[in-house]
């Protein structure tokens, strides 16, 4: 009897993961260059599965110690497998901010920040005191390339400088930042005239080129890391894609959240029923196994 409640209970700890996401992803609608999660569920059928997601199950903070494993009893479950996030374009907002900008296509700005490269699609940017261009957050953007030095691919690991005393750029302590990443920030100082950013990325203050945005593609977005603040982690080296041509920057216009709203009140309330579904099939076992100890053991 007790063994029908199994997929019950980890369904509705599967739809909790996933009323969660959803709520999060409506608190951010009207977050600029926020990217939706999603998460997907699979079935569990082998012995090994079964075991492992028992031990998930026994981490929740279920109360009730009955909770246990059957040996030799049917026993399927539903597990959230994995979040991942959605990368389709957003609609843009025109700002007419000269350090805002747009990507149009599958990149990322590249940003340094104390945990190493990081990447973005929220192009709010700005000028730091010291004459950084800097993300919104303090996180200084990288360039391309630098004037007298040969630079290690996006992402590439290298080592970091020497410890000891630490040191500031830009307000950013950099004491533990490789030099590579150093020489690559864009210092745009009190340089007299307009700025303009091309389509390719190229930074113009007047006539004269100061540096070109580093704008990354990968070959699997889905395989990132969501971090806080809109940034992103690429664990693995080879997930950058060499051919990175498809991505256009607008200057003065900023991507919006690609939430849309309708779409996620309606998954909201199909997994709150989900849910709900879930706990009464729940209770409908609780008081099954309750007349099986009482009522039939009088017999």
């Amino acid at each position: 009897m007790a063994s029908g409640m199994w997929p019950a209970v980890s369904g509705a700890i599967a739809q909790s993961r996933a009323i969660d996401t959803v709520s999060n992803n409506l608190a951010n609608s009207n977050t600029d260059g926020f990217k939706k999660d999603t998460v997907t569920f699979k079935k569990v059928l082998d012995h090994e599965q079964r075991e492992f997601a028992h031990s998930e199950l026994q981490k929740q903070p279920f109360p009730d110690d009955d909770i246990i494993l059957l040996e030799g009893s049917d026993q399927d479950f539903v597990v959230a497998d994995r979040t991942t996030s959605d990368f389709s374009q957003g609609s843009f907002k025109v700002t007419n901010a000269p350090l805002d900008v747009a990507l149009n296509g599958p990149g990322f700005l590249e940003v340094s920040t104390s945990q190493g490269l990081r990447y973005t699609r929220y192009g709010g940017l700005k000028i730091s005191g010291e004459g950084l261009l800097m993300t919104s957050d303090g996180y200084p953007v990288l360039a391309s390339q630098s004037i007298g030095l040969v630079n290690a691919l996006p992402g590439q690991a290298v080592q970091p400088i020497s410890q000891g005393r630490q040191r500031t750029q830009g307000g950013v302590s950099v004491g533990q930042i490789p030099p590579e990443t150093l020489a690559r920030y864009i210092q745009l100082g009190d340089r007299e005239g307009s700025l303009a950013i091309t389509e390719g990325g190229e930074i113009y203050i007047g006539e004269e080129l100061i540096a070109k945005l580093n704008v990354v593609e990968f070959k699997e977005p889905k395989n990132l890391e969501k971090n806080k603040n809109l940034l992103f982690h690429n664990k693995d080296v080879n997930n950058i894609s060499p051919n990175q041509k498809a991505t256009k920057i607008f200057q003065g216009m900023i991507e919006k959240s690609n939430v849309n709203p309708v779409k996620e009140m309606t998954q909201l309330i199909q997994s709150q029923r989900m849910f709900e579904h879930n706990l009464k099939a729940i209770k409908t076992y609780d008081s099954l196994m309750n007349k099986e100890a009482n009522e039939v053991g009088k017999l």
